[in-house]
């Protein structure tokens, strides 16, 4: 378990830091040039919309996957189970906070900037744990 636990851990770090990567490089693009586009206040209240939906769905159902995996299930099922659910959540975080930081770096909407800023504050709650994982296989078995 520690060392599925510590490649998560690794996808995580990886995917933090090409995300700030990419924050940075559109923060440097947004003071040295000019919006490539104009967005409308439709697509920004679409993108408030979808990233308000989006991470708080993803949590959610991280939680529902992890809830749903049968109590009679072997130790390897509820971890591959949890590494699903984890790379779900992560995945979705990720395609979150990119889109912001696309539609920052192309159009420099100040509200596309503190999306992204929000986005990366959900990387806060998706941090692998052991001890999480090893609580929900001993909460599996003991039903059982």
């Amino acid at each position: 378990m520690r060392r599925r636990i510590n490649l998560l851990k690794r996808h995580y770090w990886i995917s933090i830091a090409v995300m700030a990567l990419l924050f940075l490089l559109a923060l440097v693009r947004a003071t040295l040039a000019d919006p490539l586009v104009q967005t409308t206040v439709t697509v920004e209240m679409y993108a408030i919309a979808i990233t308000l939906l989006a991470i708080p769905g993803a949590l959610k159902l991280f939680a529902e996957k992890i809830r749903k995996v049968s109590q009679g299930s072997s130790r390897e099922t509820i971890v591959k189970r949890y590494r699903n659910a984890w790379l779900l959540r992560i995945y979705v975080v990720n395609l979150v906070a990119a889109g912001n930081i696309l539609l920052y770096g192309l159009s420099q909407g100040r509200n596309f900037m503190w999306l992204a800023l929000v986005s990366f504050i959900v990387y806060m709650f998706c941090q692998p744990s052991l001890q999480e994982l090893e609580s929900v296989v001993r909460e599996k078995e003991e039903v059982q």
